[in-house]
């Protein structure tokens, strides 16, 4: 494996170790990702940092804001890592809400997300681009009414933001389950993230299922809660083995480090993916691979850490309450 992905591995499990140290009430999955979203950025963890922030959060949202609950973590670990100015994109976000809201985007767990998806989009007015969202929001609704719901967002409002076609969601749907990945909401999430793709539907599918079928072969098969990290890896550069080698060697170094060979092969194929995706960025940022694509990948990143949240956090209210 390259150097640089094992520095990448210590440099997480530190901060990880370091948030599991510092925040013992908070979402186990949370920390994880908070640590990944620093490593992302090159930043060690500061915890005190993130404290004041995770306080600020507190003080400027009501009891029942989407902001609070274990999200308030996630966010707060988001922007800290991210922004050197984290209260403005803060304000900014919780200015957008309303915009959101207006148009029939519901307060949720997921809507934190999209709002960093709307802060991360300047190809239009927020008015207008949440307008578009919500029209292809609800047509994702109307072809899958049972898989669409606020996890939908984020990926909705960059979908409007790129000028996609929202029929190509669909075509992506159709190919991947005609290739055997189960019919699940994971799926939908895919074919939306396979519709950033700069290449054509057929070549796009077939790089999809050979990075499966890689996981598989290294004995690395995930279930379909984790197909957006075969999506996120097929966005990257095509019939690069040195990605897919670089995919199963991180997952499997994670695999081994104390804190994360509980998490479970689909986790940390997860984050594995987040880091190799967001390596490969830096690196592009001067070639032809477009700036739009570059911000889809990061927002991608964070809505799928938000689904990943927000489901846990769904299951331990509903363990919570039995």
């Amino acid at each position: 494996m390259e150097k640089r992905y094992d520095l990448k591995i210590e440099d997480i499990t530190k901060n990880y170790e370091q948030l599991k140290k510092d925040f013992k009430w908070e979402l186990d999955l949370s920390k994880h990702l908070v640590a990944l979203n620093y490593v992302i950025q090159d930043k060690e963890v500061d915890s005190e940092y993130i404290k004041a922030f995770n306080k600020e959060i507190k003080e400027r949202t009501g009891m029942f804001s989407p902001f609070r609950g274990n999200m308030q973590f996630a966010i707060a670990g988001l922007l800290t890592a991210e922004y050197d100015d984290p209260s403005s994109q803060l304000e900014t976000m919780l200015r957008y809400q309303d915009t959101l809201k207006s148009v029939g985007f519901k307060q949720s767990t997921y809507l934190p997300t999209a709002l960093y998806a709307l802060l991360k989009c300047d190809e239009m007015s927020p008015n207008m681009l949440a307008e578009r969202a919500k029209g292809v929001y609800d047509d994702m609704k109307k072809n899958h009414p049972f898989l669409t719901s606020g996890d939908d967002y984020a990926l909705a409002i960059l979908l409007a933001n790129s000028g996609r076609d929202p029929q190509v969601l669909e075509r992506y749907y159709s190919a991947m389950s005609s290739e055997g990945f189960s019919k699940a909401n994971g799926l939908q999430m895919l074919s939306h993230i396979l519709s950033f793709s700069e290449r054509d539907v057929q070549s796009t599918v077939k790089r999809c299922v050979q990075i499966k079928r890689t996981l598989k072969e290294n004995k690395l098969n995930i279930t379909s809660d984790y197909y957006p990290a075969i999506g996120l890896m097929t966005l990257l550069d095509d019939e690069n083995d040195e990605l897919l080698n670089a995919l199963v060697e991180t997952s499997n170094t994670l695999r081994s480090q104390k804190g994360y060979k509980w998490l479970g092969k689909g986790m940390n194929v997860m984050i594995a993916s987040a880091l190799i995706a967001s390596e490969y960025v830096k690196e592009k940022e001067t070639s032809l691979m477009t700036t739009s694509l570059q911000v889809s990948i990061q927002s991608i990143i964070a809505a799928q850490q938000a689904a990943m949240i927000a489901a846990v956090s769904a299951s331990t209210a509903v363990a919570a309450s039995s």
